[in-house]
């Protein structure tokens, strides 16, 4: 919708500019521009257009007898559209959520707040004993495969001199 409203601003700026590529293919030199509205700087073989109006930039090549102007892209009003469109799909994700938890019976996450990590179960003695068995035995593969490692590069270098 900005987009529309720029474009639409943009052809009315450019209307009375219109009369630019047609009343500079005389001059040659460089383009007309209205004084109080438009500030030309040189660049090159080109000019630089600012539309005081507006903070847009142009970049205004001449071809063929005529002077074309061309938007510069403004890095801040595409990173403001970005914005607004990440925006948009946030607030999209949050609703869907809210409606998947209101499916499956669970609390909605408040606005703005990620939802809560589930509950995390204590550990029976038994599956406790289970772990301490499973430490125990990567430990210790663990201290062999290291005294194996200690080893190889002791023969290693032992061969290397």
């Amino acid at each position: 919708m900005k987009r529309i409203a720029i474009c639409l601003a943009l052809i009315g700026a450019m209307a009375p500019a219109a009369g630019l590529a047609q009343s500079a293919a005389g001059s040659g030199d460089r383009p007309d521009a209205n004084p109080d509205r438009y500030v030309l700087s040189p660049a090159g073989e080109s000019f630089l257009r600012l539309d005081r109006q507006t903070g847009r930039i142009a970049q205004c090549v001449q071809r063929d007898e005529a002077w074309r102007c061309v938007l510069v892209p403004d890095v801040q009003i595409v990173l403001e559209e970005e914005i607004a469109r990440l925006s948009e799909e946030v607030a999209s994700l949050r609703a869907e959520n809210r409606r998947l938890a209101e499916k499956a019976g669970e609390p909605a996450a408040p606005e703005g707040r990620a939802p809560a990590a589930p509950e995390r179960h204590s550990l029976t003695p038994e599956e406790e004993k289970e772990i301490d068995r499973a430490m125990d035995f990567t430990e210790k593969a663990m201290r062999r495969f290291f005294g194996m490692m200690k080893t190889f590069r002791q023969e290693f270098e032992g061969l290397a001199q």
